[in-house]
């Protein structure tokens, strides 16, 4: 469902998903109506040489990265220099033409898999960051947000989403194979960075800085330090502007919550949690992510 906001401007619903190819997706227009269309254009996208691709899961810390990136890039410690990543967002933009008229050098988003992404962008092995997030923590994140959007039933609670969207792990291929998928990649090829939610939050200064290195970008240990002190989590909460109220039931900001590692133990129930380990450990058998479930 899409309806008017009061200043008249459209606000979207992305929920309830559409079913594509045994996996959900964000209700967004284009994948409505034709989701093999847009996935193609995806693929067909004319990436340049110095383009960077983010490529996050859902709530694992998208647009922390992205500012971080944009200041990085452009040299900034100015918040919102660039559009918001919804102006950059792949998965449901509909007109890709209205990227060639950059002349920055572009920062691209996706929450698509490896294998969804642009072809001309990975066999030019231009830059790749890819975010992730402890899974749980990630679930309680995703789950808070979800229940803020437009077309999402008010009372949606949390063992609904944990049966629908944690064991029925199907939304946008689901976070396994996303996961799998990424870290193969990140593995495989020099081109892909692999930022952890959890190294960002405990270890600012030195993944900034690990980041400004894979872009190639100049840097001092002061700018480093600059950038690291803007994008103190209660600082982006109260000054970062997004477009988040284009799909939020209340019209408001809804992408900050609380930043927290270990937050997935207020909602997870003990044999919630045992069998999410389960789940994980058959599921991950062969990958080895160093995620943090928790800080001392």
């Amino acid at each position: 469902m899409e309806k008017k906001r009061a200043d008249g401007d459209l606000q979207l619903a992305i929920y309830p998903f559409i079913e594509y190819e045994d996996s959900t997706y964000f209700a967004w227009p284009c994948l409505k109506e034709n989701p093999a269309k847009q996935f193609q254009d995806i693929k067909n996208f004319d990436s340049r040489e110095n383009d960077i691709l983010l490529c996050t899961a859902p709530k694992t810390g998208t647009h922390w990265v992205h500012e971080i990136i944009t200041m990085l890039v452009d040299h900034t410690t100015e918040y919102n220099s660039r559009d918001a990543t919804l102006k950059i967002h792949l998965d449901f933009m509909t007109d890709f033409q209205l990227l060639e008229s950059e002349t920055r050098r572009r920062i691209l988003h996706s929450h698509l898999p490896w294998s969804f992404l642009p072809s001309k962008h990975k066999d030019e092995k231009a830059k790749v960051v890819y975010v992730n997030r402890n899974p749980k923590d990630r679930h309680a994140s995703q789950y808070n947000w979800l229940k803020q959007m437009n077309g999402v039933p008010p009372d949606f609670t949390w063992k609904q989403y944990y049966e629908d969207m944690v064991i029925n792990d199907r939304l946008l291929t689901g976070w396994f194979n996303y996961t799998k998928e990424m870290t193969k990649a990140a593995r495989s090829y020099k081109n892909v960075h692999c930022v952890l939610f959890e190294d960002l939050k405990l270890r600012p200064i030195e993944t900034i800085k690990q980041i400004a290195e894979f872009l190639e970008v100049p840097f001092d240990d002061q700018f480093i330090a600059e950038v690291a002190d803007k994008n103190v989590f209660r600082k982006l909460k109260d000054y970062k502007q997004d477009a988040s109220v284009a799909v939020s039931r209340n019209y408001k900001s809804v992408l900050f919550r609380k930043g927290e590692i270990g937050d997935w133990k207020n909602w997870f129930t003990v044999s919630q949690n045992e069998q999410f380990d389960a789940m994980y450990k058959k599921e991950m058998k062969g990958v080895e992510v160093d995620f943090i479930y928790e800080t001392q």
